[in-house]
């Protein structure tokens, strides 16, 4: 029974629902394996330092009148990676970027440069010693950072502002006797700026990858491993998070809504990049760069370079300003045209329909272009479940999207108080709906912004499979069907560790000492399934499925 209101809930809430379009994990086109543009384009793929793997923007859950921002880089970093264990690039600008009018363009950059000193060029140890504070002399290779705002008002020329200096990054959990108490080492990394309601805290450093999904068989031709065949294989089995037990490298903001928004606008567009300098000179045992930056990697949406842009646009997309996606999308040219049919015709979608008879909407799909380039803006009533009783929304409300805007690729999340979780007159759910988001009629779910948990891979292959395509069309010929509800989904619900109550809220880094990855462990898993404590709680010990 719960299954069935669920059911009809997704087909009478349907709001505004959904992602972007192909939004699948799942790839067919050989593509380097990787999930939410985890080595998503082939040169970035050789450069995981500068590689933008997953950004989230969500209001603060206990601080409301905050958005936290989240901009991860480095995919599939391995904790046991010593001794020269990843770190943030010295020679490269990560940069958030916000658009609070919606003309696709940043007109709030936040900056970071980072600082790498070697205390001790005559040892290969990473540290010498117990780390026990982000200054203890036995952390040999110390990394600091620097945060500038650029403030960009209409054709004036830009306002830089450096927030803070010297800011310091925890270093990586390497073990018990290294970092012997890694959580609270981690948390001096936590730096706050500024004082009251106009305070910002930033965070940069190794956190657990909060993506979860099972890539080993959706990579399979688009299997789903906990389903029968011949969608899943002869006989379902337990799902796997294939990024269990992997690390990331993340910048974590707290900003006040107050800082960002601007008056009568409250959607903002919000994207990552990474820059590096243009010259590369290298000579025995040093490298030298010098030249201007260019753009090398930007992430908005999950999974758009990875799955929805074809291999012939990769590289060139990683380098576009988002004010420049419209001009590429509706350009007369091959690339320009390979882009159109690539959104409006998804190779997921006919890959859906033909290994597995998944309904096919048709070859203009206008509700993933909606999605893709312009927010969506619902152009009915639609009705979404409160504590105190339905709500319908008038038609035209603005849900998701400013009154005009420039369309462009990112993650757009509203910020006014009906989008505000215990705000008064709140639209959220009040239990929040990670698994559907917003096609289970939670408006603060993705694609509404994008929380920690937000199930994006089962939400993504219902939006391809139709889920939104009569409410964003007006177009009642093709009906979604409900089934694909409870088969459309990896069985991966949630992150193999658990994410933190307050800021930075991603969840603690893995530690080499103890690191097992889930597939490494799945023959085992019978045997280990009955510990009491097992030593990596990823995949299957963590109630993945």
């Amino acid at each position: 029974m719960r299954q069935g209101r669920r059911l009809f809930r997704v087909l009478s809430v349907i709001l505004t629902p959904l992602v972007i379009v192909a939004t699948l994990l799942l790839g067919y086109t050989p593509v380097p394996l990787g999930a939410s543009s985890h080595r998503e384009a082939p040169l970035i793929a050789s450069d995981p330092d500068a590689d933008n793997t997953d950004v989230y923007a969500f209001i603060s859950p206990d601080r409301n009148d905050a958005v936290t921002l989240v901009a991860n880089y480095i995919p599939f970093e391995q904790p046991q990676g010593g001794p020269n264990f990843n770190k943030f690039a010295d020679e490269v600008l990560y940069e958030i970027h916000i658009d609070n009018v919606g003309d696709a363009k940043s007109h709030i950059t936040y900056q970071f440069r980072f600082t790498t000193t070697t205390r001790n060029p005559n040892t290969f140890l990473y540290n010498t010693g117990a780390i026990n504070s982000l200054t203890d002399p036995n952390w040999n290779v110390p990394q600091s950072y620097s945060l500038t705002q650029v403030i960009q008002v209409g054709n004036l020329p830009p306002v830089s502002t450096v927030l803070a200096s010297n800011l310091l990054t925890p270093p990586v959990n390497v073990g018990p006797k290294s970092t012997p108490n890694y959580p609270a080492l981690a948390a001096m990394a936590i730096s706050h700026i500024g004082t009251g309601p106009a305070a910002i805290n930033v965070f940069a450093g190794p956190r657990d990858d909060p993506f979860f999904v099972d890539l080993g068989s959706i990579f399979d031709l688009l299997s789903l491993r906990s389903q029968g065949p011949p969608i899943g294989y002869t006989s379902p089995t337990v799902p796997l998070d294939g990024l269990s037990g992997y690390n990331v490298h993340s910048i974590v903001m707290q900003v006040p809504i107050s800082l960002l928004a601007t008056a009568g606008e409250s959607v903002l567009g919000v994207w990552a990049t990474a820059s590096r300098p243009s010259t590369k000179v290298l000579s025995a045992g040093s490298v030298a760069y010098s030249g201007p930056f260019v753009q090398v990697s930007r992430l908005g949406m999950p999974l758009v370079n990875e799955v929805v842009i074809p291999r012939a646009l990769k590289d060139a997309f990683n380098g576009l300003l988002p004010q420049q996606d419209y001009g590429l999308y509706t350009s007369n040219t091959p690339s320009g045209n390979l882009l159109k049919q690539s959104v409006l015709n998804p190779e997921l979608q006919q890959l859906l329909a033909a290994l597995y008879g998944v309904p096919n909407p048709g070859p203009n799909r206008l509700d993933l272009q909606t999605i893709f380039l312009t927010g969506i803006k619902t152009a009915q009533p639609f009705t979404i479940n409160t504590s105190t009783g339905p709500v319908t929304v008038p038609a035209g409300t603005n849900v998701n999207q400013p009154a005009v805007v420039q369309p462009a690729e990112m993650l757009r999340i509203n910020t006014a108080l009906p989008f505000r979780p215990g705000a008064a007159g709140s639209l959220c759910a009040p239990t929040p709906d990670y698994q559907l988001g917003l096609l289970g009629g939670d408006v603060c779910g993705f694609p509404n912004g994008r929380r920690l948990a937000d199930d994006v891979t089962d939400i993504e292959l219902l939006a391809v499979g139709g889920a939104a395509y009569s409410l964003l069309t007006n177009n009642t010929s093709f009906q979604f069907n409900p089934a694909l509800v409870n088969v459309l989904r990896d069985g991966v619900n949630q992150n193999d560790v658990p994410f933190l109550p307050a800021f930075p809220y991603l969840g603690t880094a893995h530690s080499g000492e103890d690191y097992i990855h889930t597939y490494a462990i799945n023959i085992f898993a019978p045997i280990f399934a009955t510990s009491a404590t097992p030593r990596h709680q990823g995949g299957v010990f963590n109630g993945d499925q």
